[in-house]
């Protein structure tokens, strides 16, 4: 066997040998990772799945959201599939999805802004990364009263996690074929903090010459990505802009059930959905959830473990499926079951 047979033999055996943890919050987030890992699975990719428990069903069993077995089980094999775990308002615990993402040393968040066929929304062929900050900015929760009746909040940013965040960013859309990177900030009124990211941008830009760069204040993006979606490729912003033009994102797609993402950290992956799945019952009065809120981010990860022939084989699938309209869950306009749509995509697989 010659030497570049032999290192394709087994860069596809350790692909074969891909272990993912896969979180699970509660009842109904059981049930769509089931989902989820059986329409993987039928595609023919060797994952081996992990569940581990995390979030409120996590609290039930041993009293903390993220406890130190899930999260070494995440360390350990470096990549984990979660869904959105839910976090009390005003008490309780801490939130988990932050717990892991400071765990991990997450310095960038990716959000896919994606429209997919059959599914109804004001633009068609919208395909968008969106690049976000998150740990810093005014997410880094420093705030103090100053006299009673006035509040400060401290937005803080460093030169290092800006370059760090803004080299990703050009290195994603080389990597994924993009032409063009788009900055935005707010640097006519914050001068000092985000006019270090844009000179910041500036400077990395001059290292990718095959990559177009141009910067736009965050109001004026918010409205451009509203009116015309499909001038923009990849996107990277702040932590408080980048969630705020994620969640326009979501609505410019037609569903937050399309906005996958990927938390990137320097110990571990985390792909998840990003925004909270529609709980709605079918015509049969049962809970269906879109399995879509989790085999998307499984979608994204066969794609970054190279597994993107059975990531092809699925986008067929669920194209077929989409554009069929006959198994689809409630939120999008149909009657099925959380298994029943998920069988649909796995009898389109053939």
């Amino acid at each position: 066997m010659s030497r570049r047979k032999r290192a394709a033999f087994v860069t596809q055996e350790l692909r074969a040998r891909t272990v993912v943890v896969m979180l699970y919050g509660g009842d109904t987030s059981r049930e769509v990772n089931e989902a989820a890992k059986r329409v993987i699975d039928a595609t023919g990719a060797s994952i081996i799945w992990k569940d581990e428990p995390a979030g409120t069903v996590a609290v039930e069993q041993c009293g903390d959201p993220l406890p130190e077995s899930t999260l070494a089980a995440v360390m350990d094999a470096g990549l984990c599939v979660q869904p959105l775990l839910k976090t009390p308002v005003g008490g309780g615990y801490t939130s988990p999805n932050v717990t892991l993402r400071k765990a991990i040393k997450t310095f960038a968040g990716v959000r896919r802004l994606r429209t997919l066929p059959g599914v109804a929304s004001r633009y068609e062929d919208v395909d968008i990364l969106l690049v976000r900050e998150m740990t810093e900015g005014t997410y880094a929760g420093i705030e103090h009263e100053i006299v009673p009746g006035v509040v400060q909040t401290i937005k803080v940013m460093t030169e290092t996690k800006c370059r760090n965040l803004v080299k990703y960013s050009f290195e994603l859309a080389r990597r994924r074929e993009r032409s063009h990177v788009t900055l935005v900030h707010k640097a006519n009124i914050m001068k000092m903090s985000d006019g270090m990211l844009c000179r910041v941008g500036e400077e990395i830009a001059k290292d990718y010459p095959d990559i177009g760069f141009s910067k736009l204040i965050a109001d004026n993006a918010a409205m451009q990505l509203v009116a015309r979606p499909k001038q923009f490729d990849v996107i990277v912003a702040d932590n408080l802009f980048g969630d705020i033009l994620g969640d326009i994102g979501a609505g410019v797609v037609g569903t937050p059930v399309f906005v996958t993402g990927v938390n990137v950290g320097e110990k571990a992956l985390a792909f998840q959905s990003t925004n909270v799945p529609a709980v709605v019952h079918n015509a049969a009065g049962e809970l269906a959830i879109n399995p879509l809120t989790l085999l998307l981010p499984c979608m994204d990860l066969l794609r970054h473990v190279g597994m993107t022939q059975y990531r092809d084989r699925l986008i067929a699938a669920l194209t077929s499926v989409l554009n069929n309209r006959a198994s689809l869950t409630p939120d999008m306009g149909g009657e099925a079951s959380t298994n029943e749509m998920a069988d649909a995509i796995i009898a389109a697989l053939d």
